[in-house]
């Protein structure tokens, strides 16, 4: 959580009240900034390996199960984002297990990324890129509204960025291929949640996986023999399909060798 505008003891009581039993804050100071890192004990063991008012780097998991998580909320001008980049520099480039970096940048790459305003990227934004090209980072994209901060009720006041998004090295994209990213709705806040899955699409049951035709079966010398066997010529076309299909399932897993069917 990013420009929370709480600390101290009311921070506390947030915290108990959102169900987490864990917490790690950098709290505001006044109503400037703020990065709340939440969670549960069942995620495992979480180390907090760095922190400052723009970042915390925490390392969750053990062994080959470890990865890094960069939260950021960069401060909104220029002159206070002074060194963030070269400092992540370190950060991520000191890194070699999977890492994730996301939040709140402040800046963006392109100039789809926005809305009305002037037509042309910042240099801070030319540096931004940079930065990520530097260290060949991979942006994960995104599901939902293509904005995820707003300003201005009218056609003349209007600005729209995508100021949040996810980073990562391509070890953590090859080994999370299917992870996404979502912006959520705007609720009370001027930026919208993000919510990175990591595996958003659960364990299909076998039983209901879609059947489909493998085209490496017509090569297996039994599978003509297989196919005239067990085709009922006496039964409807669909019926028969039915039948066959339970068959080719059983095959497959029992004779051809593919278990995922």
């Amino acid at each position: 959580m990013f420009e929370t505008h709480a600390s101290g003891d009311k921070a506390d009581r947030i915290c108990q009240r959102l169900g987490f039993d864990n917490s790690f804050r950098v709290d505001a100071i006044g109503q400037s900034g703020g990065i709340w890192l939440l969670w549960r004990s069942r995620v495992g063991l979480v180390e907090i390996v760095e922190s400052s008012n723009q970042f915390t780097h925490a390392r969750i998991g053990e062994g080959m199960d470890r990865i890094h998580v960069i939260v950021l909320y960069a401060a909104p001008t220029v002159s206070r984002r002074s060194g963030l980049w070269e400092t992540l520099n370190q950060v991520v480039g000191g890194t070699t297990e999977p890492v994730f970096v996301g939040g709140d940048f402040n800046t963006i790459v392109r100039l789809d990324e926005r809305t009305g305003g002037n037509g042309r990227l910042s240099q801070d934004s030319l540096a931004f890129g940079e930065w990520i090209n530097g260290l060949s980072l991979i942006d994960m994209g995104f599901k939902g509204g293509q904005f995820t901060w707003r300003r201005g009720k009218s056609t003349n006041t209007f600005i729209a960025k995508r100021l949040d998004r996810v980073l990562c090295c391509a070890q953590s994209r090859l080994r999370w291929p299917e992870a996404v990213v979502s912006h959520l709705p705007f609720l009370a806040s001027d930026h919208t949640p993000i919510y990175l899955q990591m595996n958003p699409t659960p364990a299909s049951n076998p039983r209901r996986r879609p059947f489909r035709f493998q085209a490496a079966w017509l090569k297996h010398e039994s599978f003509k023999d297989l196919l005239a066997a067990s085709w009922k010529p006496n039964m409807t076309t669909p019926k028969a399909l039915a039948e066959l299909q339970k068959k080719l399932r059983k095959w497959n897993k029992e004779v051809f060798g593919n278990i995922q069917l």
